[in-house]
């Protein structure tokens, strides 16, 4: 029994030594395979620029109870910076397909770009809603939808949304967007380079700003702008700003030291 006893524990410790042996290395393993995602910065150039080729979307949908009845204005698209040789204006067309839907939140913008280059220029693009007969131009908010898509697989989408309804920046108080200061809704798109999903390339959407156009938070003051041929109008402009000078690389770096 004593020599039956020794062998057994014998055996115990063996397995404790082989168990704790696996689990170190199963360890090991499991950290030596840990990654964190690196981005890193570079300038570029005109090849680099070349191959971002994505399908671009942008929706913009003007929150109130109006239709595309009301829309005027649309169809043309301004590049370039204001006061230089580059500013030029040229037909929508040339820049995105574009049309309005009825949506039950109110019209809706949209602007479809197939295999879309990734510009060096800025892009204005505006458009007006305006009275119609018993059916004032007024809006409570703004809602955007913006998407990059890679062309050769579609499952690969950068995008960005949301909604703009507050046009104060004391107070949550709401408004009601109406008038002839124009609201301007600012976008960056930035090329970024996934080394870690075989060199994917796409262009990222980012909401810059917004700077808020003519609106009323008192019901006085709403009252007589409904009531003024002048206020009859919303004004919108979509600013897309193409950050193309810098390319944002991604890969995936091993916690135990440079990635392969």
């Amino acid at each position: 029994m004593k020599r039956k006893t020794e062998l057994g524990g014998t055996f115990s410790i063996a397995s404790w030594i082989l168990f704790i042996g696996l689990f170190a290395a199963l360890l090991y393993h499991i950290i030596a395979k840990r990654a964190i995602e690196m981005h890193n910065v570079r300038a570029t150039n005109a090849p680099d620029l070349a191959a971002f080729i994505n399908d671009l979307e942008f929706n913009i949908t003007t929150i109130s109870s109006m239709s595309c009845l009301h829309l005027r204005g649309l169809g043309t698209v301004v590049t370039g910076n204001p006061g230089l040789i580059d500013y030029r204006f040229a037909p929508l067309s040339t820049f995105a397909n574009y049309s309005c839907i009825n949506t039950t939140k109110g019209p809706t913008i949209m602007l479809k770009c197939s295999r879309c280059p990734l510009s060096r220029d800025n892009a204005y693009i505006s458009w007006q809603f305006v009275d119609l007969p018993n059916s004032p131009a007024a809006a409570a908010g703004f809602q955007f939808n913006l998407t990059a898509t890679d062309p050769k697989n579609k499952k690969h989408v950068s995008l960005v949304s949301g909604t703009l309804r507050n046009g104060s920046n004391f107070d949550d108080k709401p408004v009601t967007f109406r008038g002839l200061t124009p609201n301007i809704l600012k976008f960056n798109f930035f090329p970024r380079l996934y080394h870690n999903l075989n060199d994917l390339k796409l262009i990222q959407p980012l909401l810059h700003e917004f700077l808020p156009g003519s609106s009323f938070d008192e019901i006085s003051q709403l009252q007589a702008s409904l009531e003024s041929p002048n206020d009859g109008l919303i004004n919108t402009t979509l600013y897309i700003n193409f950050l193309s000078s810098y390319i944002v690389e991604i890969k995936d770096q091993n916690v135990m030291g440079p990635g392969e």
